[in-house]
């Protein structure tokens, strides 16, 4: 850490100048003699980065910030927030702790938060702004976690761990054995230390072959924050040799949409199946991920569209669904004549589930432009290629 940029004067310029032009900032040259300006300029873009994702250390003044890209790895604050209500109790150790972001909520759940990080840079930034942001039980070393835990005899209430999804060349990784540390390979030594695992993988994950791979799987939770999967969680609990419950949350500002299930549930679910009705029902996108396709139509008394088309349909309105729903003005055949007239020209949003068109080619056929309130589905149903044109579902907010 070079604290010379915690200076008043280096404060303020960081940021007057959040907004500014990167590289006119550049040409300027440096306002600060006794500073290097790439630190000056990293400072600025990671700073930039936190506006949305991290609020609290964005709002929070003397901030020490890392490069951007660690900001670009790290959770987001409401990702954090929401994984930390997963787990309570009196002790948790993170070792991959990165930025601190999860450790810092971690630490409003626990009354002693062990911090590992092996980079010893990222981990003196973490340890100075836990002070900085009054989180006085967290406990901070610039260790390797695996050799933590091999060097220590303590036990935890609870164990988190994010492997590295990135190789020595910065290429992402996707394989469970591929990414750093391998927790394949130490479940044994976790739960020597621990009861309760939380292991973060990447969101692009097949949740079977993340189950099969780890033991004792209590729990498979899907956080998607405005629609889009973050993060993709297994909660370990050691001897647990039950059924896997699969919990989906959608955060929005103002409300959070929740679905969980066991596995067999899904499999043992007859789905029902309809042509268009009244309403059309979409899963958000943590409910896609979970695969619960047959269970949605029987819980929720819905109709699906066809077999390999996960859109849901009714005459009554259904409440509390968890994810969009619409109301159907028009259901159109996918014939191209019929469709030019009927739709050519709007502005639309345009959205496909199992068709073979792609999104930009019938925008580009039928001269459609994006925006506004009128939604376009180009769909299949009882094996017919369909247009549904639909508008938000009156008295449901999405």
């Amino acid at each position: 850490m070079n604290k010379i940029l915690l200076n008043t004067d280096i404060q303020a310029f960081i940021n007057k100048h959040i907004d500014s032009n990167i590289h006119e900032l550049i040409l300027k040259g440096n306002p600060f003699e006794s500073l290097d300006i790439k630190e000056l300029i990293e400072q600025i873009e990671a700073k930039k980065k936190c506006a949305l994702k991290l609020k609290t250390w964005f709002e929070t003044p003397g901030i020490y910030y890392p490069n951007k890209l660690n900001i670009e790895q790290t959770s987001s604050e409401t990702a954090a927030l929401i994984k930390s209500e997963f787990m309570q109790g009196e002790s948790l150790v993170d070792l991959t702790g990165g930025f601190g972001v999860d450790s810092y909520y971690f630490s409003k759940q626990f009354k002693q938060v062990v911090h590992c990080e092996m980079d010893s840079k990222l981990a003196e930034i973490a340890a100075y702004n836990f002070e900085i942001l009054g989180a006085k039980n967290i406990e901070s070393h610039n260790k390797d976690g695996i050799e933590f835990l091999k060097s220590c005899s303590d036990t935890f209430d609870w164990m988190y761990i994010d492997p590295s999804r990135r190789d020595a060349q910065k290429n992402k990784k996707f394989l469970i054995e591929d990414c750093s540390p391998n927790v394949i390979t130490h479940q044994d030594l976790f739960f020597k230390h621990t009861k309760n695992v939380l292991i973060k993988m990447s969101p692009m994950l097949d949740i079977s072959v993340g189950i099969t791979a780890l033991k004792h799987v209590k729990t498979v939770y899907i956080v998607a924050v405005k629609n889009e999967v973050k993060e993709l969680l297994f909660h370990q609990e050691k001897d647990f040799n039950g059924t896997t419950t699969i919990q989906t949350l959608n955060s929005h500002p103002k409300s959070t949409e929740q679905f969980s299930f066991e596995i067999p549930q899904e499999e043992r679910a007859e789905a029902t199946f309809s042509t268009p009705k009244t309403y059309l029902y979409e899963p958000n996108a943590a409910v896609m991920k979970s695969g619960a396709f047959k269970l949605i139509s029987e819980k929720f008394k819905i109709d699906k569209l066809d077999p390999h088309t996960h859109l849901y349909t009714s005459d009554k309105k259904i409440e509390n669904f968890p994810g969009k729903v619409y109301t159907i003005s028009n259901c159109y055949p996918y014939q191209k004549k019929l469709l030019k007239k009927a739709i050519g020209g709007l502005k639309a949003n345009v959205k496909t589930r199992n068709f073979s068109e792609k999104i930009e080619a019938l925008k580009t056929l039928f001269k459609l432009s994006d925006g506004g309130d009128l939604y376009l589905f180009f769909t299949t149903s009882n094996a017919r290629k369909l247009l549904l044109k639909v508008g938000w579902c009156p008295e449901i907010l999405l």
